[in-house]
């Protein structure tokens, strides 16, 4: 019997090829609709947090609008509501929860229509495309925060705090706390006591000058810079240098003297910087923090007055 003239591995080489041939020809069929994207989660964004909704603040959650919650009045007819508010100031990202992505730690402030400011530190995360609030918890209140960071995936604040020998209105004892998320809740870790603020808390930064009174400086102007030093404090003052002395009569509570400057000329709207600015920090009377920033306050009359600087 004749062999056929095509041998049967040459056949079997014929048909791999026109096979490899008919798969290069195929796409590759697409992920499914709705499926989650590979790699981890994006990182929550600032604005993402204004709109968030909170659990731990009030016996039920609340959703922030712009960064502050507002709810009904105590009592029908009273002016006071329980209030909620970010700090936007001291909002920092990193790794919390020890899976791939970064989440966001947030402190917020909430008043129930009394005298205290009650805050809180919050982790948030972006799971199945939506912000969640994986934790929250309390920090104390009337805390004044000097600081926020991430060290090893847990949270770690240094604060001003009412101590045992404090009025409540007026802390003056230096804590360091630490959160870190466990068990599905955000829990605090270490609480330690540094000691009592004095001026020295302050020293060894430079601060920068973001509002006088409340209000934002003017775009386009320099602002004034302050260096204090445990006698003293110098610095820029809109157009010249400036020193002046300084006395601390008690924890949170300083003098300023008359202060000496060069005698350079600037622009006008500088000129009008540097007079309010020094007229301002020679009525200063005591320093704390407001969400990480540095406040120099005084009492005009019946008005208060208030210098505020970012690191």
């Amino acid at each position: 019997m004749t062999r056929s003239p095509t041998s049967k591995p040459a056949v079997a080489i014929a048909l791999v090829a026109a096979f490899g041939l008919a798969a290069c020809g195929q796409k590759e069929a697409p992920a499914p609709q709705g499926a989650a994207p590979a790699g981890p989660p994006p990182t929550p964004t600032l604005e993402q947090l204004r709109g968030a909704t909170v659990s731990g603040i009030f016996d039920q959650a609340i959703t922030l609008t712009g960064g502050r919650y507002e709810g009904a009045p105590v009592e029908a007819g009273a002016a006071s509501r329980p209030t909620a508010m970010l700090w936007d100031t001291v909002t920092t990202f990193g790794d919390v929860d020890g899976s791939p992505g970064s989440e966001a730690v947030a402190v917020l402030s909430s008043n129930s229509g009394g005298s205290g400011e009650f805050v809180y530190v919050a982790v948030f995360g972006v799971r199945d495309g939506q912000l969640v609030n994986l934790g929250t918890a309390p920090v104390g209140d009337r805390a004044k925060v000097r600081g926020v960071w991430l060290e090893k995936g847990r949270i770690v604040m240094d604060l001003v705090e009412v101590g045992p020998k404090d009025a409540a209105c007026c802390g003056t004892q230096l804590a360091r706390k630490t959160y870190a998320l466990e068990g599905g809740a955000l829990k605090l870790t270490a609480n330690d006591v540094m000691g009592t603020v004095t001026i020295g808390t302050i020293a060894a930064t430079e601060w920068q000058l973001v509002q006088m009174d409340g209000q934002p400086l003017a775009s386009g102007v320099k602002p004034p810079v302050i260096h204090f030093e445990i006698d003293g404090v110098r610095g820029f003052a809109g157009c010249n240098r400036f020193t002046a002395p300084v006395k601390e009569v008690s924890p949170g509570v300083i003098q300023i003297g008359a202060a000496a400057a060069t005698k350079m000329a600037c622009p006008p709207e500088q000129m009008e910087l540097e007079q309010k600015f020094l007229a301002g920090l020679g009525k200063v009377s005591g320093y704390t923090f407001l969400a990480g920033q540095l406040a120099l306050t005084w009492q005009d009359k019946d008005r208060p007055g208030l210098l505020l600087f970012s690191k």
